[in-house]
């Protein structure tokens, strides 16, 4: 099992002392989440959650591709990813840039933890159609896969468009840097199965895990990709330190890194994940 690190509740000041200390002690990856804004009145709960997110009051994100290409300059091992970026509040043109920035400035360590959002205040706040947001979400995977890979792109879609361009630098890593696409209702995971290298998961246990990869495989299959290289990532609660019984049962489910917040509060970042590496038994760089 591999361990990342979400940094979204790292206070700003104390940002990079706690990264570079995680890629001491061998975190494998540092992880940052997205919201533009966060509506104080919300109508819906999160999908699959009773009662409203902690952070529904308090907006405390960081850009997150800004934040990683940032760290990149300040650490040399560790990936950098986004988990997740909410893709349907930006324009491609404007995303694939930033994600290209970030990959080229880490020298190909950048992954994308991909989500279609779910916070419909927080897109009628910054004036992005909420309903519609799946189908852009597809168009815009195929557009940044042009964008990168080909050496004059264009693109005409049915939200995007795009005549001939230029766009240099490609990211580092080929032919993109990893799409680790979240979700779980059945529009999802078909993305996942057709455009993922991975999934991304938000707070699921090991046998809700269990039951989305069962279900992601087959799709995978029926698209020609089941022979593909695939990451399963999954993000925990925040406050849970090292559980090995609980390790051991996403390791079971098929998840390959989980991305921990061992602490409660963020002035405690830096005790906590020492003792979290020492229990977890990470080697030391």
């Amino acid at each position: 099992m591999q361990f990342g690190l979400n940094i979204v509740p790292v206070h700003p000041g104390q940002l990079s002392k706690v990264a570079v200390r995680a890629e001491e002690l061998g975190f494998e990856s540092l992880w940052s989440g997205e919201h533009v804004v966060t509506p104080t009145v919300l109508q819906h709960s999160y999908p699959g959650r009773t009662g409203k997110p902690p952070f529904a009051w308090n907006s405390r994100f960081l850009d997150p591709l800004a934040t990683l290409t940032f760290l990149a300059g300040i650490t040399s091992r560790v990936r950098l990813g986004t988990g997740v970026l909410v893709m349907p509040l930006h324009d491609p043109a404007t995303l694939a840039r930033a994600i290209t920035t970030a990959d080229v400035l880490s020298g190909g360590r950048l992954s994308l933890g991909i989500g279609v959002g779910w916070m419909r205040e927080e897109f009628d706040a910054t004036g992005q159609e909420f309903t519609n947001r799946g189908k852009r979400t597809d168009e815009m995977i195929t557009l940044l896969d042009k964008l990168f890979r080909e050496e004059t792109p264009s693109f005409a879609g049915e939200f995007y468009s795009m005549p001939e361009v230029g766009f240099e630098p490609k990211p580092v890593q080929k032919p993109r840097p990893p799409f680790l696409i979240g979700g779980r209702a059945p529009a999802a995971l078909r993305r996942v199965a057709r455009d993922g290298d991975g999934w991304y998961g938000s707070l699921e246990s090991p046998d809700e895990i269990r039951s989305i990869l069962a279900k992601v495989q087959p799709l995978r299959a029926e698209y020609g990709r089941a022979d593909l290289p695939f990451e399963v990532t999954a993000i925990m609660g925040w406050g849970k330190g090292y559980d090995r019984e609980l390790v051991e049962s996403y390791a079971a489910a098929g998840v390959d890194r989980l991305v921990v917040t061992p602490w409660a509060r963020s002035r405690q970042a830096i005790e906590a994940i020492e003792r979290f590496a020492a229990d977890a038994g990470l080697e030391a760089q």
